[in-house]
């Protein structure tokens, strides 16, 4: 997969976000990926080195050492989000994010924490996913190790103060106003939640409002003590460093942070069980011009078994967004359809896979029949050659050099891979995406979507309403039965 917006050019997204789609960031420092259409991708096997230690307690130490500029990052993420939370948690572990840049036992004031801010020329940042929580701090060489001591402060000392919580609360519930105030977010939180029927707050890091305008600190330094955990967490720090010395300083820095019991064997995550069959969801807007079309599928986790997946994922819908691919001159150069991307977006807790288009709204239905013929051709034998998976595995080979040369954003980057799939996953991804043959393809195709449950979602506009484009007429169009 490739950085992230992927799946649907802010469809899918909770909030604009700095780093990945379907995260919520805390504050506004970093502009977010532009969007494409196939998942995240990782580092060719050139780059970038990775230099790993452990510390005493179990703390992972990844350093990525770029001294083109004087520049360091050092960033913190734990393996936390909305894969941990039940209803009555549902978003608290996004407020915590929020909470983690306030006063701590040696700044006891947000005034305090922002003064030491302007002094290291610290730009910082934090957002909150399904299956990672992640915090950094970006500034000069010469602030390294002051960064590294501010970050391990805000990290062990954390307070969670009542009137400062008060204040998120409305920070976060704002997040959540301006989210809704968008026909897309609306549209992709509603197919998100037949698609995760069981435990829909397990796949939403924005949350429930409710919930969060309740949330004690007591709930908050729950969180704090099941998951904030050296051996459930990693330290990243790239750019302008000696890896030996940032080694050092974390054994010292973090000597006092005792590991604890794995969360997820006493908590262990739940299973998403699989659609029974497919339905239809409708969402009606008044901000909307063209028809909006998505249909969404369980997919494949970064887990051994389904891993051959996960790569055939990846170079279908690298292929599927080149605009001379079958698919694109198909639906799009045919002019049945505005725009379409196929991408699956990389999780260890099964990933969705994401068909997404637009047609003007008197081609809404011939738009949708085609897509579901070209679905149907998609489990052909050589549907993709093996000359264009090669091409795709090049494009994805070529963004892992680019995605280098920003260190700040190779750190977003390396937590990421590290929480839902694993740094060996993430260090020999463009080896075994280089190895994806068309008969992967079909295979993959013919396990996930052909013939599959799904959920399909239509986004129109009351004058659409009035053209006769309803949820029955949607449902013949994919071929469901009401």
């Amino acid at each position: 997969m490739r950085p992230i917006s992927l799946l649907i050019s802010g469809w899918l997204l909770l909030v604009s976000s700095p780093v990945l789609a379907g995260e919520v960031a805390a504050t506004p420092a970093a502009n977010p990926t532009p969007p494409t259409t196939a998942s995240p991708a990782q580092a060719a096997p050139s780059g970038p080195r990775i230099q790993r230690h452990t510390t005493p307690t179990g703390l992972t130490v990844l350093v990525v050492e770029n001294h083109a500029l004087p520049l360091v990052t050092v960033e913190i993420a734990v393996k936390n989000g909305a894969m941990t939370e039940p209803p009555k948690y549902s978003g608290l572990s996004h407020l915590y994010e929020h909470m983690f840049f306030k006063a701590n036992a040696v700044l006891p004031s947000q005034e305090a924490y922002m003064a030491r801010v302007d002094e290291l020329g610290i730009k910082f940042n934090g957002t909150t996913g399904n299956e990672r929580v992640n915090y950094f701090f970006s500034t000069t060489t010469d602030h390294t190790e002051e960064a590294m001591v501010f970050m391990r402060d805000a990290l062990l000392t954390l307070r969670f103060d009542e009137e400062e919580l008060k204040k998120e609360r409305v920070v976060v519930t704002g997040e959540m106003d301006r989210a809704e105030s968008s026909p897309y977010y609306l549209f992709g939180r509603a197919v998100r939640r037949r698609l995760w029927y069981r435990y829909p707050s397990r796949k939403d890091a924005l949350g429930n409002r409710k919930t969060v305008l309740t949330a004690t600190p007591s709930m908050l330094r729950m969180i704090k003590q099941r998951y904030y955990l050296p051996n459930n967490s990693v330290l990243v720090v790239t750019g302008d460093v000696t890896a030996s010395s940032v080694f050092a300083q974390a054994d010292s820095l973090y000597a006092n942070w005792k590991a604890g019991p794995d969360p997820y064997v006493r908590y262990p995550l739940v299973k998403h069980p699989p659609l029974k069959r497919s339905e239809v969801v409708m969402v009606e807007h008044k901000n909307v011009r063209n028809y909006g079309g998505m249909l969404m599928w369980h997919g494949p986790s970064t887990i051994k078994s389904e891993l051959k997946a996960t790569y055939a994922a990846d170079a279908l819908g690298t292929y599927v967004a080149e605009p001379t691919s079958r698919f694109q001159r198909a639906l799009v150069d045919s002019g049945a359809c505005l725009q379409v991307g196929l991408g699956w977006f990389t999780q260890r807790n099964v990933g969705p896979i994401s068909l997404h288009y637009s047609a003007t709204p008197a081609k809404a239905g011939a738009c949708t029949r085609a897509i579901k013929a070209e679905l149907k051709k998609l489990a052909e034998p050589n549907y993709v050659t093996k000359q264009e998976l090669a091409a795709a595995a090049n494009t994805l080979r070529i963004d892992k050099i680019k995605e280098r040369e920003n260190a700040s954003a190779l750190a977003h980057l390396i937590t990421f891979w590290w929480a839902s799939a694993g740094l060996g996953y993430y260090e020999s991804y463009v080896q075994n995406v280089s190895q994806v043959t068309p008969a992967d393809v079909t295979t993959f195709v013919n396990q996930y979507i052909k013939d599959k449950p799904f959920v399909y979602g239509g986004l129109v506009s009351p004058d659409m309403v009035a053209m006769g484009i309803n949820k029955q007429q949607m449902a013949k169009w994919v071929g469901v039965t009401p």
